[in-house]
């Protein structure tokens, strides 16, 4: 391979990597936009319920009802749907499928509680939430499989709903300003790298390119006068790059541009992990 197949090879690498680095990023995002819908903040609630997907807006009801026993979990597990928004004063009414065992309603605080578990379809327990607030719920004999709800009383944490949107009147959710960040930073990054390498290849602060410093010479030959015969230039043999040879500074170019990735993709990560909502992505 030639001198000046290694410039392209590394752009359409550099290339791939971008795109990679976008739909990484872009699934990190996506971890945590269900848990961040309405910025409602459920401390690690519904970290292991596989059915949560935002809270169900049911504001301006008198009476919602919560079926108890629907898919999700691994079987008939889960309370649908798992997160509701109500107004104060709503009456809720938890009523049985018939799927998935006997089960039950708990209230975390020990509220409120439906008795011994059950399997018969049909079976109701209602219970009215006066409070604002988050009331979190929970199936006793299920409980480690993740079988949890809760109910969101009053307008608490809905700031899109409050008027505290972001500025221009563009409203957008804490999961949405992840992706678009991450989306940000994907496109970002091989941009400063494709950057740091050009500007390498155009001489550096070690001044001049070797192109540059022979246009400068031309143009010094010209204001000193008519331009001399030049001797006809010698050819340079193309240097080749074996297999078993490489270049120690374009090496170390690359190892830098990826570790600089690394890292910002980590402290993107960073910020995810310790938002304190769903699933994290650390461990």
């Amino acid at each position: 391979m030639s001198e000046d197949a290694g410039p392209t090879v590394s752009r359409r690498g550099l290339l791939r990597g971008a795109a990679g680095t976008a739909i990484a990023a872009g699934g990190v995002a996506a971890v945590g936009t269900a848990a961040g819908q309405s910025g409602v903040d459920f401390d690690g609630w519904f970290s292991d319920v596989s059915n949560f997907d935002g809270v169900v807006d049911r504001r301006g009801q008198g009476e919602v009802t919560v079926e108890v026993g629907v898919e999700g979990n691994g079987d008939y597990w889960a309370f649908g749907p798992a997160a509701v928004r109500v107004d104060p004063g709503t009456t809720v009414v938890f009523e049985w499928t018939g799927e998935g065992s006997a089960h039950n309603v708990v209230a975390e605080n020990d509220g409120y509680s439906s008795g011994d578990p059950v399997r018969e379809a049909g079976t109701t327990f209602e219970h009215t939430f006066e409070e604002t607030g988050i009331s979190k719920y929970y199936c006793d004999p299920h409980l480690a499989v993740g079988m949890k709800g809760a109910i969101v009383v009053g307008d608490m944490g809905a700031g899109a709903d409050a008027g505290g949107g972001s500025p221009g009147g563009i409203s957008l959710s804490e999961g949405a300003w992840l992706l678009v960040g991450s989306l940000g930073l994907a496109v970002a990054s091989p941009l400063l790298f494709a950057a740091f390498l050009r500007y390498r290849r155009g001489g550096g602060p070690s001044g001049p390119s070797e192109e540059t410093r022979e246009q400068l010479q031309r143009v010094d030959e010209v204001d000193q006068g008519p331009p001399r015969a030049e001797e006809a230039p010698v050819e340079k043999p193309e240097t080749t790059i074996e297999h078993d040879e490489y270049d120690p500074s374009g090496t170390l170019s690359l190892v830098l541009g990826y570790l600089v990735l690394v890292v910002l993709l980590w402290v993107f990560m960073y910020f995810v992990e310790f938002l304190g909502r769903g699933p994290t992505v650390i461990g």
